[in-house]
């Protein structure tokens, strides 16, 4: 699915979306605001790698999601130990593309540091307003290279219902020969598109998410879900 879907994308139009994407208006801010997501405040993986900080949070506001003030006290103020101790093992230097089987199961499968720290943000028995996409965005956020964003725009272009299961689709994607090339063409876009920060898992997100909808408005309007 996620496959065919930047296949049907020619590396022209895919580093057109990203440049897009990049642009900045006159009065110095972005035209879309999430091109701001992986450096704002220095980047996610890079200041305090292993807490969600107050600036995590506000990077995620430009993806157009919001953090309710609830969950925001709750992941800074009473989270922020456990959500440190399960990030250590993901280390900022893991790259989806890379892991092994074995790596995978251990750092992304049930009962994994990843999805303890995305129940963890869920908190679905208080309720407090943290639904899938928020959830992935806040995890991209503190390991872009290991954690896909996921949103209703892309899971429609590659045919999902929901997030569960995309963190294998995305790792699926990167196996064998194919997967190896499909790598090296994320690789080539990025390189062409001059956004050498990027990790490979948002061009796909970037590419996807114009091609479905942003190429066509220039107000984010992902939202969340549940």
């Amino acid at each position: 699915m996620l496959l065919k879907a930047m296949k049907d994308i020619s590396h022209e139009v895919a580093v057109g979306h990203i440049n897009k994407y990049f642009v900045v208006r006159p009065n110095g801010r972005p035209l879309y605001t999430g091109s701001r997501f992986e450096t704002f405040a220095g980047g996610g993986d890079v200041v305090e790698p292993n807490r969600v900080t107050p600036a995590d949070l506000i990077a995620v506001s430009m993806l157009s999601v919001h953090v309710p003030g609830q969950a925001a006290l709750g992941i800074v103020e009473k989270l922020d130990g456990e959500i440190e101790k399960l990030l250590k093992p993901l280390t900022a230097e893991l790259r989806l593309e890379n892991l092994t089987s074995e790596q995978f199961s251990l750092l992304l499968d049930d009962g994994s540091p990843a999805d303890d720290i995305w129940k963890l943000l869920r908190q679905r028995a208080d309720l407090w307003g943290i639904g899938q996409t928020t959830a992935s965005k806040i995890l991209a956020r503190k390991r872009p290279h290991l954690v896909p964003n996921y949103d209703s725009v892309v899971a429609e272009q590659v045919g999902m219902r929901h997030s569960g299961g995309q963190w294998r689709i995305w790792w699926e994607a990167f196996q064998g020969g194919e997967g190896r090339r499909f790598a090296e063409r994320l690789e080539l876009i990025r390189a062409d598109s001059g956004q050498l920060h990027l990790s490979v898992l948002r061009v796909i997100d970037i590419v996807l998410w114009m091609d479905g909808r942003g190429a066509e408005k220039t107000r984010e309007t992902v939202g969340d879900s549940d």
